[in-house]
């Protein structure tokens, strides 16, 4: 029977196979493109990709980590466990959402078009939600562990 569960581990899955093409094939090669197309911007080559692979296991250790709490909520498991592992992913959020912020500034600084800074924006607005989303959910969580 196909259950709520599996499909969204099924479609974690399917996200974390997308985001390892991302981190290792797509992102690599696309800052090696742009290093070749504007040599006088090779240098950032490699802080980019670095910085990319560390925003992209950061979502992965977030869904690991909501993987973890969809099979503890299932199995009626210990709320110590739970705790765990939404308090690292808001340590993954954060760490997302401290470099977006610091990106946004830089971006703010040197754009000469609103466009690019818009879109950080709404990237920060959304990260800023999950994030909020898991300080809310580990409030419940022991708000109901002092009941």
């Amino acid at each position: 029977m196909i259950t709520v569960e599996k499909i969204t581990k099924f479609l974690m899955v399917i996200f974390m196979g997308l985001l390892l093409m991302l981190q290792f094939l797509s992102f690599p090669g696309q800052f090696r493109y742009m290093a070749e197309q504007e040599p006088e911007t090779a240098y950032l080559r490699w802080p980019l990709t670095v910085l990319v692979f560390l925003i992209i296991f950061a979502i992965q250790v977030c869904i690991i980590c909501l993987w973890k709490i969809i099979d503890n909520l299932f199995e009626k498991g210990q709320v110590q466990f739970q705790i765990k592992y939404i308090n690292i992913s808001i340590a993954a959020l954060s760490f997302i959402w401290i470099t977006i912020a610091l990106s946004w500034i830089i971006l703010i600084l040197n754009a000469d078009d609103p466009g690019l800074p818009v879109v950080v924006t709404v990237l920060e607005c959304g990260v800023t939600l999950v994030l909020l989303l898991y300080l809310v959910f580990r409030k419940l969580i022991l708000k109901n562990l002092k009941i």
